[in-house]
């Protein structure tokens, strides 16, 4: 069951009729009402997710996730507690992409929803922001989308990540490029001036460093950057044969176009995120062949759970359901669902939850080892998870195919593509 509430009372008959509109909608969420006295009770859970705004559809990849899970877990009949099955409901909030405002409303479902657990926003700013109030009132927060390093430096008990931390994260697709040939010696690298962005940019600084490759190039561009062109024009000046793009799906929209319009054909061009978000590919199509992107999964990968079934029976779902195949993201997310439900069913917590039950829930995520169609969920003392091996994926005829490392769980990476077709040439 999904709720979602917005904070502006003059919305109500909007959403009277998206309320109309969705439970008339074959495979919706119905927009679900608490239970009354007499019915089962439920695990109320609460999101605030940007909905709208410049996170908007990273966003909407979660939400997605989120209805699938509590849809699966209620047809199944609820969560399993000592033998009796007890049915989620979600509520969301629209943080608006704004982590001030997330905070406030991570508060609101604290204190005047008093849900029983909290599911994350997307991205580390957000977490930043929304991880200090969840910590406050002791709420675990799993997220899929959040891995700046200074999210684990805090001391924090109830935050969680079943992502790589950022230079982790993005570490397989600077090193990809040490088996191109000809090697490359010459690289940009730009971010946008966000958490993410930024760290992202500074990983794949570091790992070039290292990797032998000079930086000709290194720019932090506004994140309401408005003429990119200028911003390609500069960078192909330099003539780097790399070029390394830290930020979300939206730079990395605007990235591409920008570099086809003034005809910059880098030998190399990697995303810390962006092209595995199925609009990128709808909106390049053969333009984006041989891009490359961080990346933690793969629907390939030998991963299963009792929740969504193997990586490739969760990758077909969200494709029936939503019409694109999974991001990792995603399967990140549903990582962390599956860890949280198999914690509460090994602690045996029925609703509602109390602040002894989320500190017990909270102590057990830091100590079970779960395996779900993600892999491994196990968390490390900071919250982050047990390094999983980063990844690199690049699109090869259509479809995102495994390049570095040379092996994950026997999916064998594939030869890279280097160099790039120019863009007169796709």
């Amino acid at each position: 069951m999904t709720t979602i509430r917005t904070t502006r009372g003059a919305r109500w008959l909007a959403l009277l009729i998206l309320g109309v509109l969705v439970l008339g909608s074959p495979g919706s969420s119905w927009l679900g009402r608490p239970a009354v006295e007499g019915q089962a009770k439920e695990f109320k859970v609460g999101v605030a997710l940007s909905l709208s705004g410049i996170f908007s559809r990273d966003a909407a990849l979660f939400k997605e996730v989120y209805d699938l899970w509590a849809e699966t877990v209620n047809k199944a009949g609820g969560i399993k507690v000592k033998g009796t099955g007890y049915p989620v409901r979600i509520t969301y909030y629209d943080d608006e992409s704004s982590p001030q405002k997330s905070a406030q409303l991570i508060e609101r479902l604290a204190t005047s929803d008093k849900v029983d657990l909290m599911l994350a926003g997307f991205g580390s700013s957000i977490a930043f922001a929304a991880t200090a109030v969840a910590e406050k009132y002791k709420y675990p927060y799993i997220s899929g989308a959040a891995s700046a390093n200074p999210l684990f430096e805090r001391g924090y008990k109830y935050f969680f990540a079943t992502l790589n931390k950022t230079f982790d994260e993005v570490e397989g697709a600077a090193r990809v490029f040490a088996v191109a040939s000809p090697k490359p010696s010459r690289a940009a690298v730009i971010g946008s001036d966000h958490l993410f962005g930024k760290l992202s940019a500074e990983g794949f600084k570091k790992f070039l460093g290292e990797m032998g490759i000079e930086v000709v190039h290194f720019e932090i561009f506004p994140l309401d950057l408005a003429d990119y062109n200028s911003l390609l024009l500069k960078v192909k000046r330099q003539n780097p044969d790399l070029l390394l793009v830290g930020g979300l799906f939206s730079h990395a929209l605007r990235v591409m176009k920008a570099t086809k319009e003034v005809d910059f054909s880098p030998k190399g061009l990697a995303f810390s995120y962006g092209p595995t978000v199925p609009e990128f590919l709808k909106e390049f199509g053969k333009d984006a062949e041989g891009v490359i992107a961080a990346s933690e999964w793969l629907p390939t990968f030998p991963f299963k759970d009792p929740v969504f079934g193997s990586a490739s029976q969760f990758n077909e779902t969200i494709q029936q359901k939503y019409g694109h195949p999974a991001d990792y993201v995603q399967a990140a997310a549903a990582g962390g669902l599956v860890a949280q439900q198999k914690a509460i069913e090994t602690l045996g917590l029925a609703p509602p939850l109390g602040e002894k039950e989320r500190e017990a829930l909270m102590a057990e995520l830091h100590k079970q080892d779960v395996q779900t169609l993600y892999g491994q969920v196990k968390f490390a003392a900071d919250g982050g998870i047990v390094q999983k091996p980063p990844i690199a994926v690049q699109i090869q005829n259509g479809k995102f195919a495994l390049v570095y490392p040379k092996d994950v769980g026997g999916t064998q990476a594939a030869k890279l593509i280097y160099p790039l077709a120019p863009w007169r040439s796709r």
